[in-house]
């Protein structure tokens, strides 16, 4: 009787904790619904010596969308929407996905812009959230519910201070990829280029 008391209790305390842990963590990321900044990408395959690595620069507005352009290796561009995924290589599109006939592609790009842009509400549709706060820098863990992440996902883990510095991504095959994030700032006003490139132009 005893322990199922205390599972009872502990099961009446998990909500509070989490709403705790989470307004704790919003109260200090003060970059969220628009951003820009420098991104280095790490995709560590478990067959591989060494990671293939990649760098560049995105822009990312809650309402709008995230543009993300590689620099290097070589140059190539993503315009990430609720509706449309459009990658160019020298200005030529390569790949253009729809969600109206691919719907696994709204779970993604939905996802991946509530982790680059910290919506906690989003994520925890899809994860369960734990982790911790140490001065101004926090960590949370996500493990997957279920759907597209969790067939290939075991983990996804977060680290920060005002906005995202770091986005790991563990898979269940053993490969993982790491987004490292600096220089993030407020988007602020979009060049004429980026204003193109959200209307998918």
């Amino acid at each position: 009787m005893k322990r199922l008391i205390l599972a009872f209790t502990l099961l009446l305390l998990m909500p509070a904790a989490y709403a705790a842990l989470i307004d704790d963590v919003k109260t200090r990321v003060t970059l969220q619904n628009s951003q820009r900044g420098e991104f280095r990408q790490e995709k560590r395959i478990a067959s591989l010596s060494k990671p293939l690595i990649s760098s560049g620069t995105f822009v990312y507005q809650k309402e709008r969308g995230l543009l993300w352009r590689i620099a290097k290796p070589y140059e190539s561009d993503a315009t990430i929407t609720g509706t449309q995924l459009i990658q160019r290589v020298k200005g030529k599109t390569i790949v253009k996905v729809d969600a109206a006939t691919q719907p696994a592609y709204s779970a993604v790009s939905r996802i991946f812009m509530a982790l680059v842009g910290s919506d906690w509400h989003a994520l925890e549709q899809d994860f369960s959230i734990s982790g911790r706060v140490d001065g101004k820098s926090w960590q949370l863990d996500l493990i997957p519910k279920g759907g597209l992440f969790a067939s290939f996902a075991k983990q996804l883990t977060l680290t920060g201070n005002s906005h995202l510095q770091k986005l790991e991504i563990f898979e269940k095959n053993g490969d993982a990829t790491i987004y490292e994030f600096k220089n993030v700032v407020a988007a602020g006003e979009l060049t004429a280029d980026e204003e193109a490139r959200f209307a998918l132009r």
